[in-house]
């Protein structure tokens, strides 16, 4: 295929998904991340961070406690937009644990489609400080449920880097 065909065949792939990476793009079509981003450049199609800011912070959507939802699938997965601000930073300049811990309860919360027990059991991990002004990606699953409990995970991803990850064992109220 040459490069005008590709780059046409890429434009519709990419109205029809605009969430897929550029080294999605590269195995569809044999050919290097390097010359998707050539090709993405020179069409003026912008990397796919902001192309998903621009579906999400572009029209409405749902809305869980700073998370724009994108996908959910309740009672199974859920995809979302966080967007930190400068009032979320502590004192070194980074956001706060908490904020995004809460953000992360909420997500599981209507990741699991019930209302939880105001205790439960969570386990964070803080790996990466993010800085203010960044919009991180939330994936969520649920990974088992035992009797009234539910196990989920939610993780917040700075492209590629998991910087923030939480585990929650959660008792259902009905």
């Amino acid at each position: 295929m040459d490069k005008n065909a590709r780059r046409e065949e890429m434009q519709k792939i990419l109205r029809q998904n605009p969430c897929l990476t550029d080294e999605d793009l590269a195995k569809h079509f044999s050919v290097s991340s390097a010359t998707i981003r050539l090709d993405r450049q020179t069409l003026g199609i912008p990397q796919m961070r902001e192309r998903m800011e621009q579906l999400v912070f572009g029209h409405p959507s749902e809305y869980v406690e700073g998370v724009h939802v994108l996908d959910l699938d309740v009672g199974v997965k859920g995809v979302g937009l966080f967007r930190t601000t400068s009032e979320m930073a502590d004192s070194t300049g980074a956001v706060a644990g908490d904020k995004l811990y809460g953000a992360a309860s909420n997500f599981a919360e209507k990741l699991a489609g019930v209302p939880f027990a105001p205790t439960q059991v969570g386990n964070i991990k803080y790996k990466v400080p993010v800085k203010p002004n960044t919009v991180l990606a939330v994936k969520g699953r649920i990974v088992l449920m035992r009797g009234k409990k539910k196990y989920i995970y939610i993780g917040f991803f700075d492209g590629d880097i998991e910087v923030y990850r939480a585990k929650f064992i959660m008792e259902i109220l009905n």
